[in-house]
Parts: structure tokens; sequence; C-alpha cells
């Protein structure tokens, strides 16, 4: 996991039809949540400065700042403004989808993005068993990211007719499941040797035959 070798050069074709300046910001936030990772990895959390990143990375400070809101969120991957972010792709997706099917799209479009590095997770895991305040602020960021999609899934099924109180409950259950499943992609992606979008599709796949296969 150097913080050298992009997953892709700049000169590659766009991924997952972005455009090329999106897709040069994305190699540039995963150079830097690498370098992250490796360097906390190595010397500790608190051993760590922004300017150290920023140098591994081949970025500079400023740029570090463009992407990230603090060290903590460099390691952890925390892009901000993600739950308002997420949110508005979900009110986008209820546009054309069910609430089930309209939240599965937008957590495998989140899956898609995430560098297919197992060396990478597997490195951040261990980053994060030896410090335990990450764990802390990365359940802060699930909490919040859930809650805005529960509020978002709960308004949809209220303009379907639902009482208010169900609408919560089953908005509740729908988001809680959806991330139930992702949690599953990333082991089966780890130990097949899948890419996380295939991991999900098989794990939906497998779910939604009653785990037939199995």
């Amino acid at each position: 996991m150097p913080p050298d070798p992009l997953p892709g050069s700049p000169d590659d074709p766009p991924e997952d039809g972005l455009g090329l300046r999106e897709t040069k910001k994305r190699q540039t936030r995963i150079a830097m949540h690498r370098a992250a990772v490796e360097l906390v990895a190595e010397h500790g959390f608190t051993q760590v400065t922004v300017e150290m990143i920023a140098r591994k990375a081949g970025v500079s400070t400023r740029t570090f700042f463009n992407h990230w809101v603090t060290k903590d969120a460099a390691v952890l991957g925390v892009v901000p403004g993600e739950a308002v972010q997420l949110s508005q792709q979900l009110r986008a997706q209820l546009e054309v989808a069910s609430p089930r099917d309209a939240l599965r799209a937008v957590l495998r479009d989140v899956l898609a993005g995430i560098p297919a590095d197992p060396e990478l997770r597997e490195l951040k895991k261990l980053v994060m068993t030896k410090e335990p305040h990450l764990h802390t602020i990365s359940s802060g960021n699930l909490i919040e990211v859930q809650s805005e999609l529960v509020e978002v899934l709960s308004e949809g099924m209220l303009d379907e007719g639902m009482e208010p109180e169900d609408a919560r409950l089953c908005a509740a259950i729908v988001v809680q499941v959806g991330f139930a499943l992702t949690r599953s992609a990333f082991g089966l992606s780890m130990t097949r040797g899948l890419d996380l979008p295939s991991a999900y599709d098989r794990v939906l796949e497998l779910y939604d035959g009653g785990l037939r296969e199995v």
C-alpha cells in the first residue's frame, strides 16, 4: 500500500462514469487516505501530522484540507458532508425505486467508491485496533449517516400513506438490514477476492433467494 502508485494514473479513463476531474479528485483522496493509514500504523496516531500525510501522498497541506476536515477523517476515510450527500442521493433514487431498492442503489455506489485494496483494508483494521478512539469517531459518523437515511426513507413512506410511527420503524429496519448486508459484502470480498460491488450483488442475490445455496 505505498503512497506512490494510485489505483490508476491521471491518464486513465474516467472511473464509474465519473468525469476526469472527479476521477482525479478520487485518486488524490485515496492516496491521502492510504498515506494516513500507513503512517498511523507505523508511528501511532499522535505522532502523525497532517504535514506528514500530505508529504507522503505527494500533495500540499492545502490540498489535504480541501478533502478532509481533520487527521482523524483522513485515517477513517470520512468525507465531509457524507451524510447529507447520501441523503440527497437517496431522495433522487426514491423518485424511481422502492425504499429498499433505493437504499441498495445508494449503498452499492458507496461500496464502488471504496479502494479495491485488501491490504489497505487489513491495515486499516489493524490501525482501528491500535487506536480505540477512532472506533468512537467512526461509530458516531455511522450513526449520523444512518439517522439521515432513516429520516429520508420515513419521509418517502409517509408520502405513500403509511402511519408516522410505522414509517419510521420500517425505515429503520430497511437501513439496519441494508448496512448489515454491506458488512456481509466486506467479508465475502475478503474471503473470495471479489471487488466490493460484485460481493454486494452476490450477497443480495443470496439474501433475496432465502440463502437457499448456503
